[in-house]
């Protein structure tokens, strides 16, 4: 019977995950750039250094782009429904995984069956499973890493060994997911329940030196690669001059948050954590103790960095989940229902945005006009922002980036070309310029797009 459950389970929740994945468009609601970027890795065959409009991106390391890019080749081109795809196997894992960690510490089908429910169901995990972003694949890299963890500590022999090998492969792979984020996160985690379990000598053992290896290999082997391509120097300067973190929120903002992006099963918090301070004196499965430091590290950690954005709380919903389904693994029947219903109303609420992108959809709509005036001429882009540069690049689709005037020199010296050349610009650029009496363009369109205009203009 628990294994017709399960696969219940695996299929439903499969279901939920990808139904209707491919309706929506990218630049709404979703990551456009990592879709560009996986593109010109393609286009270029160049797979250790990523770019992105033609120059180095080193915002987030590659595996993104890469479990982006891999699909993307076989089929021939990126859509929508390939750069959200690692984010929903993502999802759909982790939640599997959340399922069998609860049985596992519970001991019951039921805690599990809850687990999984409530987390695959939660505001962020259902939407951030939909997008074509990082933070679900770190989040279940993260999850996998404690997972294994968990099992090696609870483990012994080999398959203590196995796991811990495991566990420090999963962090690796967050690493190249999402830089210091996916190191620093599980590791902090795991040394702080070691100390709790007196176990600290475990960071010296011969199972811990293996996976510092398995790790090391991991990570590395691109580092290598890219600074061999790139070259020391202008590696080292590449990252200098990066600003990946930029968002800023007040220390409360998490919170604040955290009611929104578990909803709704945040309502039980506070039961929950009463249940707890209850308990401490009883004790409880051994599982529970790790979850309750998973949560509360990682909490904690998020609310003393500088940077704070709400999807960063992502990988502390998962101890949440699992702790759900430990104290309220008698009441499945009032999870069901809810569940189901909870799930319905996001996927309404996604296919009102899918209905509005089709009417509103501002990159395919302009590179859709486009087009028919473009026929064989090179189009040049002046002063453009870089939201606009990445839609017209990828819905284009052409074969090298749309080249950037960044300055009104650059811009003049294009006019005195003669050929087959076009430039997109702001129509409030188009008027200062105009204003200068500049008489070898001419005007061709003017588009709508998003608040403002667009002008195509051809040197004459």
């Amino acid at each position: 019977m628990e294994g017709w459950i399960t696969g219940g389970f695996i299929l439903a929740s499969g279901l939920i995950l990808f139904f209707n994945l491919w309706g929506r468009s990218l630049e709404n609601h979703g990551y456009l750039r990592y879709a560009e970027i996986a593109r010109e890795m393609i286009r270029s065959r160049e797979w250790v250094v990523p770019h992105l409009n033609g120059e180095i991106f080193i915002d987030k390391p590659p595996l993104v782009f890469w479990l982006i890019a891999i699909p993307s080749s076989i089929h021939g081109s990126v859509t929508p429904l390939l750069a959200r795809l690692p984010s929903a196997l993502s999802a759909w894992i982790g939640v599997i995984i959340l399922f069998l960690w609860g049985r596992q510490i519970y001991g019951s089908i039921q805690s599990g069956l809850i687990a999984g429910g409530a987390l695959l169901s939660s505001y962020q995990y259902f939407f951030q499973s939909r997008l074509a972003k990082t933070d679900m694949i770190l989040c279940l890299f993260i999850l996998l890493s404690l997972y294994f963890f968990f099992s090696g500590y609870e483990g012994s022999g080999k398959r203590r060994s196995l796991f811990y090998a495991l566990s420090f492969f999963f962090i690796g792979l967050g690493t190249l997911t999402k830089g210091p984020f996916g190191l620093s996160i599980p590791l902090l985690i795991m040394a702080i329940f070691l100390v709790k379990e007196k176990k600290w000598n475990q960071w010296v053992s011969k199972d811990f030196f293996w996976g510092y290896l398995i790790l090391g290999l991991t990570v590395l082997t691109w580092v290598f690669l890219f600074i061999y391509r790139v070259g020391l120097g202008r590696s080292i300067d590449l990252v200098r001059n990066n600003e990946i973190l930029t968002r800023t929120a007040p220390v409360y903002f998490y919170f604040i948050r955290i009611w929104l992006e578990f909803a709704p099963w945040s309502i039980l918090i506070p039961f929950l954590f009463i249940y707890f301070w209850k308990q401490k004196m009883k004790g409880g499965p051994p599982g529970e103790p790790f979850l309750l430091i998973w949560f509360i590290t990682l909490f904690i950690l998020l609310t003393l960095f500088k940077y704070r954005t709400s999807r960063y709380l992502l990988p502390a919903l998962p101890p949440l989940a699992l702790m759900i389904g430990g104290r309220w693994q008698k009441k499945m029947l009032y999870f069901l229902i809810p569940i189901f219903l909870v799930v319905s109303i996001w996927h309404l609420r996604e296919y009102y945005w899918i209905q509005r992108d089709r009417t509103y959809s501002p990159g395919m709509v302009l590179v859709g006009e486009l087009k028919p005036l473009l026929k064989e001429s090179k189009l040049f882009g002046f002063q453009l922002d870089s939201s606009t540069i990445e839609e017209v690049n990828f819905y284009l689709d052409p074969i090298t980036p749309l080249p950037i005037l960044k300055d009104t020199e650059n811009f003049l010296e294009l006019l005195k070309r003669k050929g087959q050349t076009l430039v997109l610009m702001p129509k409030e650029k188009y008027e200062e310029v105009r204003i200068q009496r500049h008489p070898s363009m001419v005007f061709i369109q003017e588009f709508h797009y998003k608040k403002g205009k667009l002008v195509l203009l051809c040197p004459s």
